[in-house]
């Protein structure tokens, strides 16, 4: 079972580029099952959120951020500082060309986003993560959950799909007001 910080979103550095809220985070983690030893590897990082709650999780291991964008990268940076992940190792570039600079195989892979990769994704994560190991895919759109369903059916063991919708309680009026947040797909498939 992963250990999770369950960091706040307040507690991180943020700007412009895309971050996982912190419910997402937690679950993502938690069903990663990330190991204090693992490798793991964040393909399109963001703020970093994910990253951040990786490096907490595989405290004795590494955690890969990938990044194609300038600015998310300088907060990826920012908040690797500002939460002490020194297991993190920063990679610029888009995947999965940029995949090319981790030279050792991975225990768990995070896909944040495609880039329109999706396939060339899961084939290098087929090739480059353990047997036993874990890769996780978090969307926001239908068609790209239907897609990456399909071809983690086709590269990985025991495929997942769940769909999650959080609500936050927000004050109005001295009462309580639900505010959803956009759903999110999860998918999870196991590597042999």
């Amino acid at each position: 079972m992963s250990k999770i910080a369950g960091y706040k979103d307040e507690a991180f550095i943020r700007g412009k580029a895309p971050m996982t809220k912190r419910e997402i985070r937690i679950l993502t983690i938690s069903l990663l099952g990330i190991n204090p030893d693992d490798v793991v590897v964040d393909i399109g990082a963001g703020t970093g959120g994910l990253t951040m709650e990786a490096a907490y999780a595989a405290e004795n291991g590494k955690v890969y951020a990938v990044e194609a964008k300038q600015t998310a990268l300088e907060l990826v940076q920012k908040n690797k500082d500002h939460f002490n992940a020194d297991n993190v190792v920063i990679i610029p570039g888009k995947a999965p060309e940029a995949l090319a600079e981790i030279k050792e195989p991975v225990d768990r892979v995070i896909i944040g986003g495609s880039g329109g990769n999706m396939e060339s994704l899961f084939q290098w994560c087929k090739a480059n993560t353990r047997p036993g190991g874990r890769v996780i895919a978090n969307f926001v759109t239908l068609e790209n959950a239907a897609q990456a369903t399909t071809l983690m059916n086709q590269y990985f063991d025991n495929v997942e799909l769940i769909q999650v919708g959080i609500s936050r309680g927000e004050g109005i009026g001295g009462l309580t007001m639900l505010k959803a947040a956009n759903p999110i797909f999860i998918i999870t498939g196991d590597v042999k």
